[in-house]
C-alpha cells in the first residue's frame, strides 16, 4: 500500500509531466504551423512527437526522455526556454528521417 506522501509525489510528477508536454506541444504547433502533431508515450522511458507536413510529405520526429519531463527542476518556463535555446525544431529538421532525442 502506498503512503499518502508517495501518492502526492506521483500525482505531482504526473502534473509536471502534463505541463511540460503541453509546453512542447505548443512549441511544435508554433514552429510547424499547419502540420499535424501526433504523440505516443512509453511511460518511464520517453514520449514521442511526430510532426507531419502533408503538403511537403515530410515527417519530423522528436523523442523526449521521461527524465526531462519529470525532472522537478524543469519548470514550464525552463522547458520553453530550452526548446528555443537548443532550437529543437531545427534539430528535428536536421535529423531528417531519424529521431531527434531530447
Amino acid at each position: 500500500m502506498l503512503r499518502t506522501d508517495s501518492i502526492l509525489e506521483i500525482m505531482t510528477e504526473q502534473q509536471l509531466i502534463k505541463k511540460n508536454l503541453a509546453v512542447i506541444r505548443g512549441y511544435l504547433k508554433i514552429r510547424f504551423p499547419g502540420c499535424v502533431v501526433t504523440e505516443e508515450s512509453d511511460p518511464s522511458t520517453y514520449h514521442t512527437f511526430i510532426v507531419t507536413n502533408e503538403k511537403l510529405h515530410k515527417r519530423y520526429k522528436l523523442k523526449v526522455s521521461w527524465f526531462r519531463l519529470s525532472d522537478r527542476s524543469n519548470t514550464q518556463e525552463k522547458t520553453r526556454g530550452e526548446l528555443d535555446r537548443m532550437d529543437v525544431a531545427g534539430c528535428m529538421i536536421q535529423a531528417g528521417d531519424g529521431w531527434f532525442d531530447w
